[in-house]
C-alpha cells in the first residue's frame, strides 16, 4: 500500500496524484539500451569481455538511477493536504495543508510545454512551499489541487487551540 493511502486521515480522501512523464521512462530505457548495445558492440568486435560488463553495469546504474526515484516518489492531494514523499528507506516527506496554500505556480519550458509536463510550485502560508519534480499533465494537477483547495475548509481557530491543549 502507498505511503498516501496508509497516512490518510479519518475524513481524508485521495482526490488525486501525479504521475512521471514518459519522458523519464525512455531516457532510463535508452541508457540501458546503449550500455547494453555497446556491451554487444565491444564482445562482438573480440574485445575483452570485461570492459562489455563495465559498459552493461553503467547502463544497468544509469538506468536505476533515473527510475528509482521515480519508482519511490509520491505525489498526492488528498481532501485536506498536498503530499510529497521521497525515498523507501530514507523518506522525506513534504506536506502542505490545502487550507494554507496561497498559490501553485507553474515552472515550465518550451520543451515542456510540447511534450506535456513541468514543475508546480506551492506555496503556503509563511515560508512553507512544496516545489513538486517534473510531472505529467502540470496543469490536469494544478487544477486537481485547485480543486482540492475548493472543497476543503479553513480548521475552526478554536479546534487547533483545542487539539493543541490536548498535545495532538
Amino acid at each position: 500500500m502507498a505511503y498516501i493511502e496508509q497516512t490518510l486521515g479519518a475524513n481524508e480522501q485521495l482526490f488525486s496524484k501525479a504521475h512521471f512523464h514518459w519522458l523519464y521512462y525512455a531516457a532510463a530505457a535508452f541508457a540501458l539500451c546503449a550500455g547494453l548495445g555497446i556491451a554487444g558492440l565491444l564482445v562482438s568486435n573480440g574485445f575483452a569481455s570485461l570492459w562489455a560488463w563495465i559498459a552493461a553495469l553503467i547502463g544497468l546504474a544509469a538506468f536505476l538511477s533515473i527510475l528509482v526515484p521515480i519508482w519511490t516518489t509520491e505525489i498526492g492531494v488528498t481532501t485536506q493536504r498536498l503530499v510529497l514523499k521521497r525515498g523507501v528507506i530514507k523518506r522525506n516527506i513534504d506536506e502542505l495543508q490545502l487550507w494554507a496554500i496561497e498559490s501553485v505556480n507553474l515552472q515550465q519550458s518550451l520543451l515542456g510545454r510540447l511534450l506535456g509536463f513541468g514543475r508546480l510550485l506551492a506555496e503556503g502560508t509563511g515560508d512553507d512551499s512544496i516545489t513538486l519534480p517534473a510531472i505529467a499533465n502540470p496543469l490536469g494537477f494544478r487544477k486537481a489541487i485547485q480543486d482540492a483547495i475548493g472543497h476543503a475548509s479553513q480548521p475552526n481557530v478554536t479546534d487547533i487551540g483545542e487539539a493543541r491543549r490536548q498535545g495532538h
